[in-house]
């Protein structure tokens, strides 16, 4: 028995040692065939390999670990993979695919198109020619396009699903120009049969479309529907046929809009209907024929506003901003060619803002109906509220006869906003803007100039018409600004970027109209003084009314500046600071170059005039604006360094205004005719003695408030005041001038030195108590 087991053991490892060489063969084999395929070489397939099968192996002992073999890569396929295959064959099917489209599409949409207009031009020919009689024209029409809608459904039970579009889209276009040529110019059909007959077609063309799901049917019939008019035109007006076949065009494309998802044709049959209305219009209109335009006005303004109801809200479809486009569109367009007509007609505004009223109505309606039977729609339900609402601002408008055009559109971009935002529809709220872009320019290029004053008429700054219509938009404008600025769900930099815009042109808006209303009340009072001879007392009413201008003026944007800048320091918004600051140098040099030409008026009293209290606006602007920039928490420290800039303006402005009074008193005398040599020596005299306090005092204001910056000022100035009192004074003053000067100058230089010596000392002395150097001087 022992040497059964160890003959047993023995056979045992022979087998094992067996295997092991036979793995280690293959995997030499697997590591041959790796670097074959790397170097290029056909690997050899596994029969011809020289490698011996590995034979059944006993099952391993219980608890001696199995062997499994694991190949060291996948097999690859020989001579190549699918993968290049594959792109091997992609040009020449990407060739295939795009000679289909256009030989097999593209090719037969021209076809059809180029065969309909031969048709059409045939039909012309002939009807011009005399060739044939009028019935077997129209026959010969009618029949070529059933043979059409008939061929193109045998094709599409065969499989040619697009060629049969083509061949149904041409039936259809010719039975158009059939029935259109028998009624219009051969009269062989009478009104009702003709209308009967077009319903058909329409109806053939809809249902076609909507079973075959084929939009290019729908467009080449809607296209060949309204070519029909202009390609068979004899120049003759028939407003009543014309107007009932493009309404039954539009009735179709309402139909279509029920069943299918189609907008674009929806906006196709809209310009086409405003084309074809507008062309009329220049051709053949006459105040005659008032009525029957605006009936047929009112119904396609009708059928497209239905169009809303057939798309959306029968089927349960949401909205979305184009389809607010075009009922935007639609009212526009309907409302503005209606007021012209009733304009040029000659009604008053009773007429129009009734009209006005009808179109808010019919969208008040419109509201009701979808709030009850679509709820959930809210983009459609904010947009009819806000057309409603815009519309019934425009009847008062009108009827107030207020310039509505402006307050109309500012009005539909605040609904717009509104509908926008509460119904979370980004493009809705970005339509707004350019809305408000054309409300302003239309308030800029017409309001501003057709309200401004007229000689003779009374004219009251802000109470007129032109600031009503401005106060209108301005107030739109803040309105949507705040709706943006509160609305959930908004980007931080759509809110920031809106809300900015809005209210930088709403305040540029508001200065603007201020602006110009001061300007042309003081325009309207030299005019009426012109016209009464000129001249008001002493002195010449013209110049006066002039300063009184321009101090009204700086006053204006110094204040509109200063609030604005107040504004923006305590909500932390940047836009409004930098616009008061804008705002206060406009101001700062206007008085500087235009209000101080009137420094040496006659009826100037000193200091208490206009020019001075200009400057002492300004002056106060300034230093009120650097506190704000010192004191607000909201005001970075970069820009909080244009608190000194501040600073320094307002005292440069103070000494210029001093001066400029000092200056100007003795000159006015002058001009009044005495003797001028001694008022130029107190002239002069004045200039030093002004310079030389405002100096003085401006350096003691520095010691006491511990400021480098307002004692470097009062040196500069007394520096100034020194250089004038030796190089010039000097040499031009009487001697008791010269010696006042001298003396004012000499004291107040003293009293600077005796300040910053003593300041010097009581440094020095506190040096030493505090165990360290002096430190610098202030």
């Amino acid at each position: 028995m022992a040497g059964d087991d160890s003959s047993r053991e023995i056979i045992e490892q022979l087998v094992a040692r067996l295997g092991s060489l036979e793995r280690e063969l293959r995997a030499n084999a697997e590591r041959l065939s790796a670097v074959e395929r790397r170097l290029g070489v056909e690997p050899r397939p596994p029969e011809e390999r020289h490698v011996p099968r590995e034979p059944p192996r006993p099952a391993p002992p219980a608890g001696e670990e199995r062997h499994v073999h694991v190949p060291l890569s996948p097999p690859r396929p020989r001579g190549g993979d699918a993968d290049g295959a594959a792109a091997r064959t992609t040009p020449a099917a990407a060739g295939r695919d795009l000679e289909s489209v256009i030989g097999g599409r593209a090719f037969a949409w021209a076809g059809i198109i180029a065969v309909a207009f031969a048709a059409a031009f045939f039909l012309k020919l002939a009807f011009e020619s005399g060739y044939i009689g009028p019935t077997t024209r129209v026959l010969i029409g009618a029949g070529a396009g059933l043979v059409l809608l008939g061929a193109g459904e045998v094709l599409r039970g065969r499989g040619l699903r697009h060629y049969a579009f083509v061949l149904s889209g041409g039936g259809v276009l010719i039975l158009y120009l059939s029935i259109y040529a028998a009624f219009n110019f051969y009269q062989l059909l009478s009104q009702p049969a003709a209308f009967a007959l077009m319903a058909g077609v329409t109806a053939a063309a809809v249902s076609l479309s909507v079973r075959l799901d084929a939009l290019p049917v729908a467009v080449l019939g809607l296209v060949g529907g309204f070519l029909t008019p202009l390609l068979l035109s004899t120049g003759r007006d028939n407003q009543v046929a014309l107007f009932t076949y493009v309404a039954l065009l539009d009735a179709g494309v309402l139909a279509v809009a029920y069943f299918k998802r189609w907008r674009s044709l929806n906006f196709l049959s809209f310009a086409a209907t405003v084309l074809v209305t507008l062309g009329w219009a220049v051709v053949h209109y006459d105040r005659e024929k008032l009525w029957p335009t605006l009936f047929f006005l009112s119904l396609f303004f009708a059928l497209y506003g239905l169009l809303a109801v057939a798309h959306n809200l029968l089927p349960r479809r949401p909205a979305r901003w184009y389809d607010l486009l075009l009922a935007g569109a639609n009212a526009t367009f309907y409302f503005s060619l209606s007021y012209l007509l009733l304009v040029d007609a000659g009604y008053d505004t009773a007429a129009p803002a009734s009209h006005a009223l009808l179109v808010s109505a019919a969208y008040a309606g419109l509201f009701y109906a979808v709030h009850r039977l679509h709820r959930a729609d809210r983009l459609l339900a904010y947009g009819f509220m806000g057309a409603a609402v815009t519309f019934f601002t425009a009847a008062v408008a009108i009827r107030l006869e207020l310039h509505w055009v402006t307050i109309v559109w500012a009005v539909e971009g605040l609904m717009l906003t509104w509908a926008g935002l509460r119904a979370g529809e980004p493009a809705v709220r970005r339509a707004a803007l350019p809305v408000f872009v054309a409300a302003a320019s239309h308030w800029l290029l017409f309001d501003m100039t057709e309200f401004a004053f007229d000689a003779g008429q009374e004219f009251v700054p802000v109470f007129n018409r032109r600031a009503l219509s401005c106060a209108v938009l301005v107030g739109s404008m803040a309105a949507a600004a705040r709706l943006h600025n509160r609305a959930d769900g908004l980007g931080e930099t759509e809110r920031a970027g809106a809300t900015t815009l809005l209210a930088l042109a709403a305040n540029g808006l508001a200065l603007v109209l201020l602006t110009q209303d001061l300007n042309d009340y003081f325009e309207r009072r030299q005019a009426l003084a012109a016209g009464g001879g000129g001249a008001r007392g002493e002195y010449f009413y013209g110049d006066r009314l002039d300063n009184a201008r321009q101090f009204s003026l700086t006053a204006l944007w110094t204040i509109y500046g200063a609030t604005t800048l107040a504004f923006g320091a305590r909500r932390g918004a940047a836009w409004a600071r930098f616009v008061g600051l804008g705002l206060l140098a406009v101001a700062a040099l206007k008085a500087a170059t235009l209000d101080i030409l009137f420094y040496a008026a006659p009826w100037h009293a000193p200091v208490f005039n206009q020019t001075f209290t200009g400057f002492a606006l300004v002056v106060a602007a300034c230093a009120f604006a650097a506190r704000l920039y010192e004191k607000s928490e909201r005001v970075g420290e970069r820009e909080r360094a244009l608190a000194p800039v501040l600073v320094a303006s307002a005292h440069v402005l103070a000494v210029v205004a001093l001066s400029a009074e000092a200056s100007g008193y003795f000159s006015s005398r002058m001009r009044a005719g005495e003797a001028a040599g001694d008022l130029e020596l107190a002239r002069q005299l004045s200039l030093s003695v002004v310079w030389a306090l405002y100096g003085g005092a401006l350096f003691a204001a520095g010691r006491v408030r511990r400021s480098r910056l307002l004692r470097v000022m009062a040196l500069a100035l007394l520096g100034l005041t020194t250089l004038k009192v030796f190089f010039w004074d000097l040499s031009s003053l009487d001697r008791a001038y010269r010696i006042v000067s001298f003396v004012v100058l000499g004291l107040i230089l003293l009293a600077v030195s005796y300040l910053y010596q003593r300041s010097q000392q009581q440094q020095q002395r506190a040096a030493p108590e505090a165990g360290g150097g002096a430190p610098d001087v202030t």
